[in-house]
C-alpha cells in the first residue's frame, strides 16, 4: 500500500518524504517489518525506538526453546510445490476451530439503538506484536508481552497483516519474505470462535518471476490457485487478502484475473478473496479511492464473480463513497457485501483526515462497508515497559477507545470534538467503531460458557486452583469475551462510573483471567453491567451458573433480557458465601422455557450501609442444560513425536487422536512429585511444548493430556513420557 497518503482526494502520487523522516526510503530500510508488508504507512505509525531488536526481545525469543513451531512465508515456487507432509511444523500450525455462525441482529439489544446492521468491517492488522515480532510467527508461547485482540464483535473479516520470512531465513539480517503469509492460527481460532473470517495475505512485489505465479497449464488449471485453496483448507482459514501493488505486464494482469476467477469458482462455499484497490486490468498501479469501472472488473458481476470484495484506497471523499455505492448497485452488487472503504488507523489513529462519517452520514443510511489498516496501533503507540499485564493497561484502554469510543462505553460512542491532526492519540476526535458498526455475537445455541480468559496471562488456573506460574500468550484459547466493553448503568438507567469493569489477571477460575467489578456504591444503590448479546432459547432443564468471589455484603444478580420483552429484564439472585474463595451458584431457568434470551447482564446491589472497596470477581458464566453433560473420553494415541533438546530444555512435539465431538479443548500437564503443572491448551490433535525444562535428578518427564467439555467436565487423563 502507498507509503504516504498525503494529497488531494482524487489520489495523486504520494509526495516524496525527506530522507530520515518516517516513511522515507532510508527510514523504511531500518524496519524489517516493511519487508513483510511493503507498506510505509504502517511503519510511519511505529514508535521511533531504533533499528535493532532489544535485549528484552532477544531474551524473550530465547525463552521459546531450541526449536519452537515457527510460521514462515511462502514464495511462488514454494506455494506450487506445497505439501503438508514436507512443510515442517505444518501439523502444529493448524486452526481446527470451526467458523461459528453469528446470530441475527436484534435492534432492541444494541448498545446504539437504530444503528444499521448491514455495514461490515474488515480489519488488517498485525497479530501479537510480542518482542522480536518483526520476523517471528509464533501461535503461542512464553511471556505475557503480546497483544491479544479483545474486540472481535465488530469485525467480519480479519487478516494478519504482516509478511513472514521464507522458511529457515528468519535469522538473516534482511531475510527474503514470502509472496503469501498465512494467518496466525491462534488468531484464526479466536476469529472463528467469534464468527469472523480469517484471511491470509498476498503481497507483491517480491523478488520472484511473476510469470511463474500465474502459470496456466494446458488443461486450464492454475497450480498456484490450487495450492492456495489447499493451504487454506489444511490450515483452517477462509481466503486471502490480495495486495497486488507493483506494475506487471498486461498479459500477466489478464492471467492474474483469470487465475482469481478460477480460484473463486473452485474454492469451497464461503471462501473470501478481498482485492486491494491498486492494480488496473492492464497491469498499472492506479489507486482509485472509489469503486468504479476501473477496479470493478476485479470483482465482476452477476455469475462472473472474481474477488468477493474490494478494499478501497484511503483518499476518498463523501462524493466518492456515494459514487462507489451507486456503481455497485448499477452492477447488481450489494455495496455492503462488496465495497469496504479503507481507513488508515495505523497512520492517522484517532484523527482521521478522511472522515468515516462520509461512509456513515449522520441522519442518513450508511453507504458502504468499512475497513481498517493497522488497528494494532493501540499497542505499539503505548511506549515503555509492557512485560506485565498491569503495565499493558494503557494499551487496552486505548483499545477500548478505538472500538467502543472515547467514553470506553459502546452505548455512549461518538466524538466530543472534531479530529485534530496535531493530537492523533486523543480519542475525543474519534466516534468509536461501535458508533458505526453493530456489535455481533456467535452465542446462538446452548451450552454457552465463558471463563473470561483474554488469551494472555501471568499464571494459569484450573477449577480455581493455580496450576501454572509462568507468563504465557495464546489467543487461540481466548474465551468469548463480553460483547459490550463496558456498558454500565445505575438503577435509573443512567451511565454509572461507580463500578468499574476490567479483566483481572491476578486471579482466575479457569485460564489466565477473570472479570473484576470494583468501586463503591452508596446506600441501596446498584450498578448493572451488560455483558453478552445472545439468542438462546431456554428449555425446561436450562440453568444459569455463575462462579464468583468477593461479593460478601452485596447482592449479586444475573439478569436475562428476553426478545419478547426487552425492556423488562428478569433477575436472579446469585447466592454466595463470605470469604475469599470461589462460590459456584446455579439457578434454574425452567420457568422461562421457550423464551429466547437476547442479552445477559450482572448487577451489584448494596445494602442500607452502602459498599466501599468493592472487589468482585466473576470466574465463570454459563447457560446450559442442568442434566449432566457426558464426560469426554480418555484421549487416544497420545505420544511424543519428537523432542529437540538443548541441555536441560527441550521443544517437545506431541500428538494424539483429535476427537472434537463433546470436546471444547485439551489441557496438557506435567506430573511432578508435588502435583501437576499446566503446560498448554489447544483445540487440536497436536501441540508443541516450546521450552520444557527438565526437573533435577529425573530421567523422564510424565506428561498428561485431558479432554475438557464446554461446561468444564474433565475426562480421564492419557499419559506419555519424555525420556531425557
Amino acid at each position: 500500500m502507498p507509503i504516504d497518503e498525503i494529497g488531494e482526494q482524487n489520489g495523486p502520487p504520494a509526495r516524496p518524504v525527506p530522507a530520515g523522516e518516517p516513511g522515507s526510503p532510508t527510514w523504511l530500510r531500518r524496519r524489517r517489518f516493511l519487508q513483510a508488508t511493503g507498506a510505509g504507512l504502517l511503519a510511519a505509525a511505529l514508535p521511533a525506538t531504533g533499528a535493532g531488536i532489544s535485549a528484552a526481545a532477544v531474551a524473550a525469543t530465547a525463552d521459546f526453546g531450541p526449536e519452537p513451531p515457527l510460521m514462515h512465508g511462502y514464495s511462488g515456487p514454494q506455494i506450487k510445490a506445497w505439501d503438508p507432509a514436507t512443510d515442517r511444523y505444518a501439523r502444529y500450525l493448524r486452526s481446527r476451530v470451526p467458523l461459528a455462525t453469528r446470530i441475527a441482529p436484534f435492534e432492541p439489544a444494541q448498545a446504539r439503538r437504530g444503528l444499521d446492521p448491514r455495514p461490515r468491517l474488515a480489519v488488517l492488522a498485525n497479530d501479537y506484536l510480542q518482542p522480536g515480532w518483526e520476523t517471528e510467527g509464533y501461535p503461542y508461547g512464553p511471556g505475557a508481552e503480546a497483544y491479544a485482540l479483545r474486540f472481535w464483535q465488530y469485525a467480519d473479516l480479519y487478516a494478519s497483516w504482516h509478511g513472514l520470512p521464507l522458511d529457515g531465513r528468519h535469522d538473516e539480517a534482511n531475510p527474503p519474505y514470502g509472496l503469501v503469509n498465512l494467518p496466525n492460527p491462534g488468531y484464526t481460532d479466536a476469529a472463528h470462535r467469534n464468527g469472523v473470517l480469517s484471511l491470509g495475505c498476498w503481497f507483491w512485489p517480491r523478488p520472484e518471476n511473476f510469470a511463474e505465479i500465474v502459470e496456466k497449464t494446458p488443461q486450464g488449471t492454475f497450480p498456484t490457485a490450487d495450492k492456495l485453496i489447499a493451504m487454506a483448507e489444511y490450515f483452517g482459514f477462509d481466503g486471502y487478502f490480495i495486495n497486488q501493488e507493483a506494475v506487471i505486464p498486461a498479459a500477466q494482469a489478464t492471467l492474474l484475473m483469470e487465475m482469481l476467477r478460477y480460484m473463486a469458482r473452485k474454492a469451497p462455499a464461503g471462501f473470501h478473496l478481498q482485492w486491494y484497490d491498486s492494480l488496473t486490468v492492464d497491469g498499472r498501479i492506479s489507486y482509485q479511492n472509489e469503486f468504479n469501472r476501473v477496479n470493478s472488473p476485479w470483482v465482476g458481476s452477476g455469475s462472473d464473480r472474481i474477488n468477493t470484495s474490494v478494499f478501497l484506497n484511503y483518499w476518498w471523499s463523501s462524493a466518492k463513497i456515494q459514487a462507489s455505492r451507486s456503481h455497485a448497485l448499477s452492477l447488481g452488487l450489494d455495496p455492503f457485501e462488496v465495497v469496504y472503504a479503507g481507513s488508515e488507523i495505523g497512520m492517522y489513529r484517532f484523527a482521521q483526515p478522511y472522515d468515516p462519517r462520509a461512509i456513515f452520514p449522520e441522519g442518513a443510511e450508511p453507504r458502504t462497508s468499512w475497513a481498517f489498516l493497522g488497528s494494532e496501533m493501540v499497542w505499539y503507540t503505548v511506549e515503555g515497559d509492557k512485560t506485565t499485564l498491569a503495565a499493558q493497561a494503557p494499551a487496552y484502554a486505548r483499545e477500548r477507545q478505538l472500538w467502543s469510543g472515547p467514553a470506553e462505553d459502546p452505548s455512549r460512542s461518538g466524538r466530543t470534538r472534531q479530529p485534530d491532526s496535531s493530537r492523533p492519540l486523543d480519542p475525543a476526535g474519534w466516534d468509536g467503531t461501535a458508533h458505526h458498526i453493530v456489535e455481533k455475537s456467535a452465542i446462538g445455541k446452548l451450552p454457552f460458557a465463558t471463563r473470561f480468559c483474554t488469551g494472555t496471562g501471568e499464571r494459569f488456573f484450573v477449577d480455581g486452583i493455580q496450576v501454572g506460574d509462568r507468563p504465557w500468550f495464546d489467543i487461540g484459547v481466548q474465551d468469548l469475551l463480553p460483547t459490550w466493553q463496558w456498558w454500565v448503568r445505575d438503577a435509573a438507567g443512567a451511565p454509572s462510573t461507580a463500578v468499574r469493569v476490567d479483566y483481572d489477571h491476578a486471579i482466575a477460575y479457569d485460564g489466565g483471567s477473570s472479570l473484576r467489578l470494583s468501586g463503591a456504591l452508596g446506600p441501596s444503590q446498584s450498578a448493572t453491567v451488560r455483558l453478552y448479546k445472545t439468542r438462546l432459547t431456554l428449555a425446561p432443564t436450562t440453568a444459569v451458573t455463575l462462579v464468583h468471589r468477593g461479593a460478601a455484603g452485596l447482592t449479586l444478580r444475573v439478569g436475562l433480557v428476553f426478545e419478547d420483552a426487552p425492556a423488562q429484564p428478569e433477575w436472579l439472585t446469585a447466592d454466595g458465601v463470605a470469604g475469599t474463595g470461589w462460590t459456584r451458584w446455579t439457578g434454574g431457568l425452567g420457568q422461562w422455557s421457550g423464551r429466547t434470551v437476547a442479552a445477559v447482564a450482572v448487577s451489584l446491589v448494596s445494602g442500607t450501609a452502602g459498599a466501599q472497596g468493592i472487589a468482585v470477581n466473576l470466574g465463570e458464566l454459563q447457560l446450559a442444560d442442568s442434566a449432566l453433560e457426558s464426560t469426554p473420553r480418555t484421549p487416544s494415541g497420545f505420544t511424543v513425536d519428537r523432542a529437540v533438546r538443548a541441555q536441560d530444555v527441550a521443544s517437545v512435539y506431541l500428538s494424539w487422536d483429535f476427537e472434537p465431538d463433546g470436546v471444547a479443548h485439551y489441557d496438557i500437564f506435567r506430573r511432578t512429585a508435588g502435583g501437576r503443572k499446566w503446560l498448554g491448551r489447544t483445540y487440536d490433535g497436536a501441540y508443541c511444548l516450546c521450552a520444557l525444562t527438565r526437573d533435577a535428578d529425573t530421567a523422564t518427564t510424565l506428561l498428561e493430556l485431558e479432554a475438557v467439555s464446554v461446561t468444564g467436565r474433565r475426562g480421564p487423563a492419557a499419559t506419555t513420557e519424555l525420556s531425557w
